[in-house]
């Protein structure tokens, strides 16, 4: 599992299709197919941006397929930020139970960019992993 705790190491993508390149396991569909998957946006208001753009409201994605429900099975994949109408993509987390992503997360319920990174080294303690 590798997760980003600041800015210096996020990694960025200007755009979907620059981020669909490189993470081909876990792509980022159009954003019609994106509502649909479960998402993490603090309840709906955004978590605040105060790595990166500061002040931007962004969406955390878990990829592929959004945040396993209860009844699904777990995936590994990428946790991301969106920033929604500009394209930029940054990777969170990657190699990492969804579901442990998910859990620790909605446990913490961040609203900032920088907790979302703080929770995420947290979700260890979920999937077990050292």
């Amino acid at each position: 599992m590798t997760h980003f705790t600041d800015r210096s190491v996020l990694q960025h993508f200007g755009s979907p299709a620059a981020y669909n390149r490189v993470y081909r396991a876990a792509v980022l569909p159009d954003p019609a197919q994106l509502v649909l998957q479960r998402r993490f946006d603090a309840g709906g208001t955004g978590v605040r941006d105060d790595l990166v753009d500061s002040g931007s409201m962004v969406r955390i994605d878990f990829l592929p397929g959004g945040a396993p429900g209860v009844d699904e099975t777990d995936r590994t994949g990428v946790v991301v930020a969106t920033l929604p109408g500009q394209g930029a993509v940054y990777v969170l987390a990657k190699d990492i139970s969804l579901r442990a992503a998910w859990q620790t997360i909605r446990a913490q319920w961040p609203t900032t960019l920088s907790g979302v990174c703080s929770a995420l080294a947290d979700s260890r303690w979920y999937s077990g992993r050292p």
